[in-house]
């Protein structure tokens, strides 16, 4: 649990606030102290613009930073006295540590909970693209329409976020049966009564740094059956706050969030068949300017080594029929060679499993599918590079559907593992 200061904290700031509160918007840091001031003003323009005539809170959460971000939260509060800062005593600052904000995540909704906020926005301190729009289109679903969670769905060039194109939207879709376009990102709200869900069942009662507190928050709306909705917004662009990950950290990061889910949830998912549209609001945005280049060639030369380098690995996870199909493929010129949709479903599906089974250690698995995933999306590149923006959503939709199609491999698999054994 959190410390006596930040219990202490929480119950002065909602002391001194107005009961009920029609929003609080919340704001966990760790060391952005480069853009935690512009994200937060942003908050305060879009509260006082569209919903002055309700009571807000403007909340910092912050335990751990000890690059400034706390000082540049103070020095707004002077301009902005209605600024409530969440954390431990002043001067105090906490070890260093890559995790999520999990315990700042966690205030937050505790003092949204201690006020009886109607709406808790939940923003991220590392945007550098935030509008004071995003407050009121992120926040009016649920006080004028009743939803329990709004996530967003940013802009993005043709073939950016091809992870969340090529594995997390299929494979959530599939699995829970609400195709949520981005179903992990580190912005959203949430319903005054999502919220003590949320702390009724201690959701966020850990210190687990490999933690997606976004996988988690839409898999246990979904799971309780909570209305869900998206809109659609500008670009989320981002400032970096420490050394780029390489490919394979990044796919180890967010697929062992998503299996961890998978994991907990499996009661639910295993009886969702099919998947069902939820309501948007706002129009999907078209991204100005050209996607970087993208070299497929390189990509599919990455996966050819993969074949001839990690087999035994592979072996662990992938049945033979599997594997043989790989092989084959890897034999074909690079220009034609395609991994098919039907295929790449069933390898994230093993995947899964294994990582489920424990076959090595977890990031070795998953690091593991790192050439697969660059087959895979060597050929999506290849057949999608000239697409416009609203083919290649088509495509994905098309492949969204495939995952559908092949999920009784996985129930199958998952629930008799040794009869698929390789």
């Amino acid at each position: 649990m959190h410390d006596t200061t930040a219990s202490r904290r929480i119950a002065t700031a909602a002391a001194a606030a107005p009961v009920p509160v029609a929003i609080v918007a919340g704001v966990p840091s760790f060391n952005h102290a480069g853009t935690v001031a512009s994200v937060l003003r942003a908050a305060q323009a879009g509260l006082g613009e569209f919903f002055s005539g309700q009571s807000s809170l403007l909340v910092s959460a912050d335990v751990r930073s000890n690059d400034g971000t706390r000082e540049q939260v103070r020095g707004l509060r002077a301009e902005n006295p209605l600024l409530r800062e969440l954390g431990p005593a002043d001067g105090t600052a906490g070890a260093a540590s890559p995790s999520v904000p999990i315990r700042e995540l966690r205030m937050i909704l505790e003092l949204a909970h201690e006020v009886r906020a109607r709406a808790c926005l939940v923003l991220d301190a590392s945007v550098t693209s935030m509008g004071a729009d995003w407050v009121a289109q992120l926040v009016r679903p649920i006080l004028d329409d009743q939803f329990d969670m709004v996530a967003p769905c940013f802009a993005r060039h043709k073939l950016d976020g091809t992870i969340s194109k090529g594995i997390v939207y299929p494979l959530t879709r599939a699995l829970y049966g609400k195709r949520v376009r981005q179903p992990l990102g580190s912005v959203f709200a949430l319903s005054g009564r999502l919220v003590e869900r949320f702390l009724a069942r201690r959701v966020w009662d850990i210190e687990v740094s490999a933690l997606s507190t976004d996988a988690r928050a839409l898999s246990e709306a979904v799971c309780g059956e909570f209305a869900v909705c998206q809109v659609f917004l500008g670009p989320a662009e981002h400032a970096g706050t420490g050394p780029s990950l390489d490919l394979s950290s990044v796919l180890a990061g967010v697929l062992g969030s998503v299996f961890d889910e998978m994991n907990r949830n499996v009661a639910f998912w295993q009886k969702v068949r099919g998947s069902e549209p939820i309501r948007g609001f706002g129009t999907p945005v078209e991204m100005a300017g050209n996607a970087p280049p993208v070299d497929a060639h390189k990509m599919w030369e990455s996966f050819r080594l993969g074949c001839r380098t990690l087999q035994e690995v592979w072996s662990a996870v992938l049945p033979p029929a599997t594997l043989l199909a790989l092989n084959y493929l890897a034999r074909e010129d690079a220009a034609g060679a395609a991994l098919a949709d039907d295929l790449w479903a069933r390898i994230v599906y093993d995947f899964a499993l294994g990582y489920r089974l424990h076959v090595m250690n977890r990031s070795h698995l998953l690091r593991a599918l790192t050439p697969l995933y660059l087959g895979w999306l060597a050929s999506f590149v290849r057949e999608m590079g000239a697409a416009s923006s609203q083919d290649v959503e088509r495509r994905v939709q098309q492949l969204s559907l495939v995952y559908e199609a092949q999920k009784p491999y996985l129930i199958s698999r998952w629930r008799w593992p040794d009869r698929f054994n390789p």
